[in-house]
């Protein structure tokens, strides 16, 4: 069996000779294209599932709002009793 038909590690290519080194890498697959053909494949998968799911429509709830308010009144208060205690 010839030396360039015998599975390499890819040790063995650096320090084969410059012949068997490319002869190595033409035999390897061309990672590339398979992946550009990957990534278009799920990108269609992933495309074709969104569609057919529904989206859902953003909305604010009254419940969303109150608690916000409620959030941002609880932030603040600290503060504003901070400064007016002070001030007296």
């Amino acid at each position: 069996m010839p030396v360039a038909e015998e599975i390499m590690s890819p040790e063995l290519v650096l320090v084969s000779p410059p012949e068997l080194a490319a002869q190595a890498r033409e035999a390897l697959p061309d990672y590339e294209l398979e992946f550009e053909r990957w990534v278009v494949e799920i990108r269609a998968a992933f495309a074709a599932e969104s569609a057919k799911r529904p989206q859902p429509e953003p909305r604010f709830s009254a419940a969303a709002v109150a608690f916000t308010v409620a959030a941002a009144v609880t932030s603040v208060a600290p503060l504003v009793l901070l400064i007016l205690f002070r001030l007296l």
